[in-house]
Protein backbone atom coordinates (compact mmCIF):
# COMPACT_ATOMS: atom_id res chain seq x y z
CA UNK A 1 0.00 0.00 0.00
CA UNK A 2 1.53 3.38 -0.96
CA UNK A 3 2.18 6.06 1.62
CA UNK A 4 -0.40 8.85 1.40
CA UNK A 5 1.35 12.21 1.44
CA UNK A 6 -0.27 15.60 2.06
CA UNK A 7 1.85 18.20 0.28
CA UNK A 8 2.17 21.97 0.43
CA UNK A 9 4.29 23.94 -2.05
CA UNK A 10 4.05 21.45 -4.92
CA UNK A 11 4.10 24.16 -7.61
CA UNK A 12 7.35 25.76 -6.43
CA UNK A 13 10.87 25.10 -7.66
CA UNK A 14 11.81 22.65 -4.91
CA UNK A 15 8.28 21.35 -4.38
CA UNK A 16 7.97 20.18 -7.99
CA UNK A 17 11.11 18.09 -7.65
CA UNK A 18 9.96 16.62 -4.33
CA UNK A 19 6.54 15.87 -5.85
CA UNK A 20 8.07 14.11 -8.86
CA UNK A 21 10.32 11.98 -6.60
CA UNK A 22 7.39 11.03 -4.36
CA UNK A 23 5.31 9.92 -7.33
CA UNK A 24 8.26 8.04 -8.87
CA UNK A 25 8.58 6.16 -5.57
CA UNK A 26 4.94 5.10 -5.84
CA UNK A 27 3.47 7.31 -3.12
CA UNK A 28 -0.03 8.75 -3.32
CA UNK A 29 0.09 12.58 -3.07
CA UNK A 30 -2.70 15.03 -2.27
CA UNK A 31 -1.33 18.53 -2.96
CA UNK A 32 -2.94 21.79 -1.92
CA UNK A 33 -2.38 24.38 -4.68
CA UNK A 34 -3.78 27.84 -5.28
CA UNK A 35 -3.85 27.30 -9.04
CA UNK A 36 -3.86 23.71 -10.39
CA UNK A 37 -3.02 25.07 -13.87
CA UNK A 38 0.46 26.03 -12.56
CA UNK A 39 1.31 22.35 -12.30
CA UNK A 40 1.45 20.58 -15.66
CA UNK A 41 2.28 17.23 -14.09
CA UNK A 42 -0.59 14.75 -14.06
CA UNK A 43 -0.33 11.30 -12.50
CA UNK A 44 -2.70 8.57 -11.35
CA UNK A 45 -1.32 8.89 -7.81
CA UNK A 46 -1.67 12.70 -7.70
CA UNK A 47 -4.71 14.60 -6.52
CA UNK A 48 -4.64 18.40 -6.74
CA UNK A 49 -6.86 20.28 -4.31
CA UNK A 50 -7.49 23.97 -5.00
CA UNK A 51 -7.10 26.02 -1.86
CA UNK A 52 -4.95 28.25 0.28
CA UNK A 53 -2.22 27.12 2.68
CA UNK A 54 -3.31 29.91 5.04
CA UNK A 55 -6.89 28.66 5.27
CA UNK A 56 -7.36 26.22 8.16
CA UNK A 57 -10.24 24.38 6.45
CA UNK A 58 -8.28 23.87 3.23
CA UNK A 59 -5.24 22.66 5.16
CA UNK A 60 -7.29 20.19 7.21
CA UNK A 61 -9.00 18.85 4.09
CA UNK A 62 -5.59 17.93 2.60
CA UNK A 63 -4.03 16.60 5.81
CA UNK A 64 -6.95 14.31 6.72
CA UNK A 65 -6.28 10.64 6.02
CA UNK A 66 -2.62 11.25 5.12
CA UNK A 67 0.27 9.28 6.57
CA UNK A 68 2.83 12.09 6.37
CA UNK A 69 2.95 15.77 5.45
CA UNK A 70 5.58 17.39 3.21
CA UNK A 71 5.81 21.17 3.52
CA UNK A 72 7.84 22.77 0.72
CA UNK A 73 6.01 26.09 0.70
CA UNK A 74 8.13 29.22 0.40
CA UNK A 75 7.98 32.82 -0.78
CA UNK A 76 9.48 31.87 -4.14
CA UNK A 77 13.02 32.61 -5.23
CA UNK A 78 14.49 35.55 -3.37
CA UNK A 79 11.12 36.79 -2.16
CA UNK A 80 10.52 40.52 -2.12
CA UNK A 81 12.95 41.35 0.70
CA UNK A 82 10.10 42.22 3.06
CA UNK A 83 9.31 40.38 6.29
CA UNK A 84 6.91 37.47 5.80
CA UNK A 85 5.16 34.96 8.01
CA UNK A 86 3.83 32.83 5.13
CA UNK A 87 5.84 29.72 5.96
CA UNK A 88 5.53 29.87 9.75
CA UNK A 89 1.81 30.68 9.61
CA UNK A 90 1.19 27.82 7.19
CA UNK A 91 3.18 25.34 9.28
CA UNK A 92 1.23 26.39 12.39
CA UNK A 93 -2.01 25.56 10.54
CA UNK A 94 -0.53 22.27 9.31
CA UNK A 95 0.54 21.25 12.84
CA UNK A 96 -2.94 22.09 14.14
CA UNK A 97 -4.59 20.09 11.33
CA UNK A 98 -2.27 17.17 11.99
CA UNK A 99 -3.37 17.12 15.63
CA UNK A 100 -7.02 17.10 14.62
CA UNK A 101 -6.47 14.38 12.00
CA UNK A 102 -4.12 12.23 14.09
CA UNK A 103 -1.24 12.55 11.62
CA UNK A 104 2.18 12.33 13.29
CA UNK A 105 4.96 12.86 10.70
CA UNK A 106 5.99 16.15 9.07
CA UNK A 107 8.94 17.03 6.84
CA UNK A 108 9.59 20.73 6.18
CA UNK A 109 11.98 22.51 3.86
CA UNK A 110 14.01 25.01 5.85
CA UNK A 111 17.11 27.06 5.01
CA UNK A 112 20.75 26.90 5.88
CA UNK A 113 21.10 29.78 8.33
CA UNK A 114 17.90 28.98 10.22
CA UNK A 115 18.49 28.23 13.86
CA UNK A 116 21.99 29.68 13.56
CA UNK A 117 23.07 26.84 11.28
CA UNK A 118 25.66 27.33 8.60
CA UNK A 119 29.10 28.88 8.50
CA UNK A 120 29.73 31.83 10.84
CA UNK A 121 31.17 33.94 8.02
CA UNK A 122 28.05 33.50 5.91
CA UNK A 123 25.64 34.24 8.78
CA UNK A 124 27.52 37.22 10.19
CA UNK A 125 28.98 38.81 7.07
CA UNK A 126 27.73 37.51 3.73
CA UNK A 127 23.98 37.49 4.44
CA UNK A 128 23.81 40.88 6.23
CA UNK A 129 26.02 42.65 3.69
CA UNK A 130 25.47 40.91 0.36
CA UNK A 131 22.37 38.72 0.62
CA UNK A 132 20.00 40.97 2.56
CA UNK A 133 17.01 39.47 0.72
CA UNK A 134 17.71 36.17 2.49
CA UNK A 135 17.34 37.53 6.03
CA UNK A 136 13.49 37.73 6.02
CA UNK A 137 13.32 34.20 4.60
CA UNK A 138 15.58 32.84 7.34
CA UNK A 139 13.64 34.74 10.02
CA UNK A 140 10.40 33.10 8.84
CA UNK A 141 12.09 29.67 8.84
CA UNK A 142 13.28 30.39 12.40
CA UNK A 143 9.64 31.04 13.38
CA UNK A 144 8.62 27.86 11.54
CA UNK A 145 11.18 25.79 13.42
CA UNK A 146 9.95 27.30 16.72
CA UNK A 147 6.41 26.17 15.84
CA UNK A 148 7.76 22.68 15.16
CA UNK A 149 9.74 22.60 18.40
CA UNK A 150 6.62 23.49 20.43
CA UNK A 151 4.51 20.86 18.67
CA UNK A 152 4.13 17.22 19.55
CA UNK A 153 4.42 15.95 15.97
CA UNK A 154 7.41 13.95 14.73
CA UNK A 155 9.17 16.45 12.47
CA UNK A 156 12.26 17.07 10.38
CA UNK A 157 13.28 20.50 9.07
CA UNK A 158 15.82 20.00 6.28
CA UNK A 159 18.08 23.08 6.19
CA UNK A 160 19.13 23.34 2.57
CA UNK A 161 21.61 25.79 1.08
CA UNK A 162 20.75 27.46 -2.23
CA UNK A 163 18.99 24.96 -4.51
CA UNK A 164 19.75 25.33 -8.20
CA UNK A 165 18.58 23.53 -11.31
CA UNK A 166 21.07 21.07 -12.72
CA UNK A 167 22.18 17.47 -12.86
CA UNK A 168 22.53 15.59 -9.61
CA UNK A 169 25.97 15.80 -8.05
CA UNK A 170 27.35 13.88 -5.12
CA UNK A 171 27.93 15.67 -1.83
CA UNK A 172 31.57 15.49 -0.82
CA UNK A 173 32.54 14.35 2.64
CA UNK A 174 35.78 14.71 4.56
CA UNK A 175 37.76 11.88 6.14
CA UNK A 176 35.54 11.83 9.23
CA UNK A 177 32.40 11.29 7.15
CA UNK A 178 31.26 14.88 7.61
CA UNK A 179 29.74 16.64 4.61
CA UNK A 180 31.89 19.48 3.41
CA UNK A 181 30.34 22.95 3.31
CA UNK A 182 28.60 23.94 0.11
CA UNK A 183 26.72 27.08 -0.84
CA UNK A 184 24.38 25.33 -3.27
CA UNK A 185 23.02 21.94 -4.24
CA UNK A 186 21.30 20.80 -7.43
CA UNK A 187 17.83 19.40 -7.94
Amino acid sequence: MPTKIAMFGATGFTGRVVLERALEAGHQVVALVRDPAKLELRHDLLELVRGNALNAGDVLRVVEESDVVLHCLGVGGKGDGKPSTLVSDSVALVVDAMGKAGVRRLVCVSNLGAGGSGPWLVNRLVVPLFLRWLRPIIEDKDRMEAVLARSDVEWVAARFPNIVDGPSKPLHVDGDGQRTATMSITT
